[in-house]
């Protein structure tokens, strides 16, 4: 027999928690839920009753969850995803007329690089998804999807967490990018060359080295580095008109050297390869939403142009791979 409080569950309340636990915002939650502010307070009191303690507080402009609302979390968020499976299980599934959001997690090298592509395939067959990006990188990806920030990521070392799921996705090489006029550099790029040149560093953490300086103090040499961004896309102005070079993804520097006067040369040692991975949250992984939209994401990154694919790849040079490389500073 089903007590008076079992009886009054209103589903819709858990909607309201997983817009609150991931936005942080009770007007943003009323906006992605269709409702005012006011309702999404009295919401939350409903909520307040049905466990007999708060599970947010307000602190620094946000929403924080309670330590209860943290566990309740994974079990609220499964149990929506549960349902939501459930109801198109039983139904015609048309992705044609899918009418959400969606929000990928990438970095500036993932936007650049996969974005346009994958935009025109979904706009092509589902016009309706709204596809939106969040920074994100394989240092935060787990935290954004257990916090339902980001739908999925796209990233190049896999988390830890049991509660994430992952594909793989095709891999990628690195390459060297300097001016056109490059004084140091002739026909080719040396290592003595390399080691004779300032360096530009992409780093998401603001680092002073990276798998580069790790590879050369293996071979008993150092570089200099003389600034670290966090972006790629800050390399090309820094470097066209400077003696500097850079490193970074193969895919990546053909776009630069089609828009920019920059010169690609082959890394003068042995190189890394880094597998790019598709991740999730492992809730999510019999949706079939959730599952048609990554299979998108699949299908784009097999179609990306030649470097490297995640089942075969044919470098230029020797590689020497890590088994969860990051793409990360270079």
């Amino acid at each position: 027999m089903k007590t008076t409080r079992q009886k009054s569950i209103d589903l819709n309340l858990f909607k309201v928690f997983s817009a609150v636990y991931s936005l942080k915002n009770l007007t943003h939650a009323g906006d992605k839920l269709a409702m005012t502010q006011p309702a999404v307070s009295r919401a939350l009191d409903r909520l307040y009753h049905l466990f007999n303690e708060r599970l947010f507080y307000r602190t620094e402009g946000e929403m924080r969850p309670t330590r209860t609302a943290e566990i309740l979390a994974p079990l609220i968020l499964e149990g929506l995803a549960l349902l939501e499976t459930a109801t198109l299980t039983t139904s015609d599934f048309n992705p044609a007329e899918l009418a959400v959001q969606f929000k990928l997690g990438a970095n500036d090298y993932v936007s650049a690089v996969i974005l346009p592509q994958l935009v025109a395939l979904i706009s092509r067959r589902a016009p309706s998804i709204f596809l939106s990006t969040a920074a994100c990188t394989y240092l935060d990806a787990a935290h954004l999807i257990e916090h339902t920030v980001i739908d999925c990521a796209i990233i190049s070392s896999l988390p830890t967490d049991e509660q994430i799921a992952a594909h793989p996705l095709f891999r990628e090489d690195y390459v060297v990018i300097s001016a056109r006029d490059h004084v140091l550099i002739r026909e080719r790029l040396t290592l003595d060359a390399y080691l004779a040149c300032d360096h530009v560093l992409v780093s998401y953490t603001g680092s002073k080295d990276g798998w580069v300086d790790e590879r050369l103090a293996e071979m008993g040499h150092q570089r200099r580095v003389i600034a670290a961004v966090h972006m790629f896309l800050a390399v090309p102005q820094m470097i066209i008109n400077q003696p500097y070079l850079c490193t970074l993804p193969r895919r990546l520097a053909r776009q630069f050297a089609q828009a920019y006067a920059i010169r690609i040369h082959e890394l003068p040692f042995e190189s890394q390869s880094h597998l790019f991975h598709l991740v999730w949250p492992r809730r999510q992984s019999k949706s079939p939403i959730s599952a048609w939209l990554r299979s998108q994401i699949i299908e784009t990154c097999q179609d990306l142009s030649p470097s490297q694919s995640a089942e075969a790849c044919e470098l230029r040079r020797p590689v020497h791979l890590l088994p969860t490389a990051a793409l990360r500073s270079t």
